[in-house]
Parts: C-alpha cells; sequence; structure tokens
C-alpha cells in the first residue's frame, strides 16, 4: 500500500467520523425537540382544561342565576345593606327633548313629585310619589320618606352624610350583622369542590382514575374515573357601578370564578375567568 492510499484511507476516516458526530447531534436534537414539543403540547392541554374547568364555574352560576334571579338579587343587595324590596331606580330628571320631567312641592319645595310624561296622583288626584333630585346628576331617587333615609336599608344609621349617596348607597353594614352571608349560601353550591369539609354536588365531581400513569395509559372503556382530577368555583360576587344603568331591580355584579386541573403527574393547573353581569329581580314590590 503506498503513500498516497493510507493517505485517502486516513481522509475517509476523518469523514466518516465526522458524518457520524453530526448524525448523532441531529439525532440528539430531535429528541430533545420532541421531548420539549410534547412537554409544550401537555401544558397547552392542560391550561385548556384549566380554561374549561373555569368555564364550567361560570355556567354553573349563570345557569342558576336564571332559575333563581330574585333570590341572587335579594342576596346581593342585602350584602350591600339594602332592602330589596325598595325601589332604588334613578329616573332621568329631563325628557328626549329637554322639558323637566319634575316639578317641585309647592309647601314643599325640597321635594318634587312627577310631571312628565304622565302625572303620578293616586285616586284622590293627589301626588302619589315624592322624589328628591341626585346632586351631580340629571336623575331623581323616589323617596318613602324625606325625614328617614334609613327606611332604604336593612338598619338605621346606614344612610350616608353626603347628600349624593344618601338615599342610593349605604355606609357598608355591621360585620356583626353577616349581611353577605345569604350570598355565600347562594354561590357555594356552583362548586364541584369540597366546601367547609361538605360535598357540595358529587354528581359533578371529576376524579382521576388511580390507574392513570400517563395520559397514553387512560381506557374509558376499562378504567374508572377520568383521565385528571377536575374542579371548580365561584370564588367572588362584587357589586359594580354601571353608567346608565338605573331601572328599578337591576344591579350590576363583577362574578369571579376559579378552575383547576391536576394530572397525572399530580401537577395542578389553576384558571381564573370573571365576568361583569346585569342581575333582574323578578315579582319586585314597587
Amino acid at each position: 500500500m503506498n503513500r498516497f492510499t493510507r493517505k485517502r484511507r486516513g481522509v475517509a476516516i476523518v469523514v466518516a467520523v465526522f458524518f457520524a458526530f453530526c448524525m448523532l447531534v441531529l439525532f440528539v436534537a430531535m429528541m430533545f425537540r420532541q421531548s420539549s414539543t410534547a412537554h409544550h403540547n401537555q401544558l397547552t392541554i392542560d391550561e385548556r382544561q384549566a380554561f374549561f374547568a373555569a368555564r364550567a364555574a361560570m355556567q354553573h352560576f349563570l345557569l342558576k342565576a336564571k332559575l333563581f334571579p330574585t333570590e341572587l338579587y335579594d342576596a346581593v343587595e342585602l350584602a350591600q345593606g339594602k332592602n330589596p324590596l325598595c325601589n332604588f331606580a334613578e329616573f332621568e330628571g329631563s325628557t328626549d327633548s329637554g322639558q323637566p320631567c319634575f316639578e317641585p312641592v309647592s309647601a314643599r319645595p325640597e321635594l318634587f313629585v312627577r310631571v312628565r310624561p304622565d302625572r303620578e296622583v293616586d285616586m284622590n288626584q293627589q301626588p302619589k310619589y315624592f322624589y328628591q333630585p341626585l346632586p351631580g346628576k340629571d336623575a331623581f331617587i323616589r323617596l318613602g320618606s324625606y325625614h328617614n333615609p334609613d327606611y332604604r336599608y336593612l338598619a338605621p344609621g346606614l344612610a350616608r352624610s353626603e347628600p349624593e349617596y344618601r338615599y342610593v348607597k349605604p355606609n357598608p353594614p355591621p360585620a356583626s350583622a353577616q349581611s353577605g352571608k345569604y350570598l355565600n349560601y347562594y354561590i357555594r353550591d356552583c362548586s364541584n369542590m369540597l366546601m367547609d369539609g361538605a360535598r357540595m354536588q358529587v354528581p359533578l365531581e371529576i376524579v382521576i382514575s388511580p390507574d392513570v400513569k400517563n395520559i397514553q395509559e387512560w381506557d374509558a372503556a376499562t378504567m374508572d374515573g377520568y383521565p385528571y382530577t377536575m374542579s371548580y368555583k365561584v370564588t367572588d360576587v362584587k357589586i359594580q357601578s354601571i353608567k346608565g344603568l338605573r331601572k328599578y331591580g337591576e344591579e350590576a355584579i363583577e362574578v369571579s370564578v376559579e378552575g383547576a386541573v391536576k394530572n397525572f403527574q399530580g401537577k395542578l393547573i389553576p384558571q381564573t375567568q370573571k365576568r361583569v353581569q346585569k342581575i333582574t329581580r323578578k315579582g319586585a314590590i314597587d
């Protein structure tokens, strides 16, 4: 074997080793990419499952609100310290053409009666309702007692001193009144979790099967339970102020919900959602 032949063989070995190294690098890169993609796909699936878990809580609450609107409205009013049977509507002070809807009472100029679109009178042709203008607004509030604004609220001393809030927004009720308990009772069963150690919605519980060790092992035909644990609940209901919301028997609330899934690795993935919703009282007493 001459020198030239040995040199060509040495070059071929170097090229083969380099090619093998490149293939090894490519193989490792492909394996890493596959592992990373699989992990990313698993995270995406878990996040979507948690999203729908939170969506389930919202739909559960909205369904109950549709079936029991009066109970929800009353619970929201009580949580604020308001009497749910009282009219908290704000009435426009002027018509579309700019004419005043109210005029002062001659003997009590601080009180007003409605004259447009129609006069409100009783069977004796006397004013049926009296109104008070709201400072800073072209709106009026209907009064039941000018001297006692607390009749609109749950307890004495809740009326605020500021004129713009005196008849429409009370001071927070004392903690001893537990005014929010009815709202808490209303939302506590909009959950498939344990609440105060009690199972609220047993048929809605979704618990992972103990036989699931990885996502590929799940078989609906042979396994009891589910491929993951899914839980949801309503976390909070807050009162919202919406401009132009002046109809009697309406409130605006912000509903906060939480959903979570726990996968076969025991990892918990949470998701939260919020929604502003108008609620209406049915069968309201005017």
